[in-house]
Formats: structure tokens, C-alpha cells, sequence
């Protein structure tokens, strides 16, 4: 049976699983995943809290699969610039976009475009040290008021209630 050639875009838990599946599901099959960061996990890596280790632990799950012989993962490789569609056509039988999103959604509030008002995506990707974003934040507030009741809202207020040593 010829062998079959796949290309994931985006490494993270969504991209290597799909190579994962696709992989056991299609005995020939081999998987690139290309990612535009220089290492993979995507949200996992960069968009969970720090105090979450357990949450984190699944970065284990998923380095077992990218060190399978029949998956491979390229980074630094931006879609679009580096590589684009028809290019990867001539080359792979398949092509899975498995991208998320790079930015917060705009809110039609009053005031949000103010000095001191952050979105959740650029102050997460901070404290989590992801490559586009700078390594310094203004800690300067002494009130802050986090937006929101969902997952990231509550663990930025956990991160910022703590003590710098933690």
C-alpha cells in the first residue's frame, strides 16, 4: 500500500492528536505537524496558568506522540509566508488546519481601549512567556478588575492575587 502523506498545521493538543488518530487509523500514514513557534503544545504551553501542573501534565501525553517514528514536528515555519496552500498540495495528500486563535475578541466596552486595560490572550501569553509577546508587564496597579468568570478570568486573578515569590 502507498504510503500517505499528511500535513498538520498547528501544534498543539487539537494538531498532534489529529496525527495521532490519523496515524492509527492509516497504517502508511505519515504526519508533519508544522507550527509557527519553535516548540509545540500550543495552549497547553502557553495558555495555562502556571499553578496548574496537572493541567500541564498532558504536555507528556503529548511529547509521546511527536516522538512516534510516523510524526513529525516542524517548527518556526509560518503558513502563509514559509509555506502556503498549493505548496503543500504538491506534497501532501492531506491538509489539516489546526490553528487557534492568536488574539483576544474585541469587546464593545466603554473604555476598553484605555492605558491599563489589557486582554486576557496578551497577559496569559505573558506570565507564560510565549515568543511574540515582551517579557515585561506594568505591575504597577494597586485595584485591578478582571472581566469575565470563565477559566482564564479565574486564573488571572489567582496569578495576580499571589506573592512575586510565588
Amino acid at each position: 500500500m502507498r504510503q500517505i502523506q499528511i500535513a498538520v498545521i498547528g501544534a498543539g493538543p487539537a494538531g498532534i492528536y489529529a496525527a495521532d488518530i490519523l496515524t492509527k487509523e492509516y497504517e502508511h500514514a505519515r504526519v508533519d505537524v508544522f507550527d509557527r513557534l519553535p516548540a509545540p503544545y500550543g495552549l497547553v504551553r502557553y495558555g495555562v496558568a502556571p499553578d496548574h501542573p496537572r493541567i500541564k501534565e498532558i504536555i507528556k501525553a503529548l511529547r509521546r506522540v511527536l516522538s512516534r517514528d510516523d510524526i513529525r514536528f516542524i517548527g518556526n515555519v509560518h503558513y502563509g509566508t514559509d509555506l502556503t496552500l498549493p505548496e503543500l498540495r504538491r506534497h501532501y495528500d492531506a491538509v489539516i488546519f489546526s490553528t487557534g486563535a492568536r488574539s483576544d475578541r474585541a469587546l464593545d466596552i466603554s473604555g476598553i481601549d484605555l492605558p491599563g486595560s489589557h486582554g486576557a490572550a496578551d497577559f496569559v501569553s505573558w506570565y507564560d512567556g510565549h515568543p511574540d509577546v515582551p517579557r515585561t508587564w506594568p505591575l504597577t496597579a494597586k485595584n485591578v478588575a478582571v472581566l469575565g468568570a470563565g477559566n482564564v478570568a479565574l486564573d488571572i486573578a489567582r496569578m495576580l492575587a499571589k506573592p512575586a515569590d510565588e
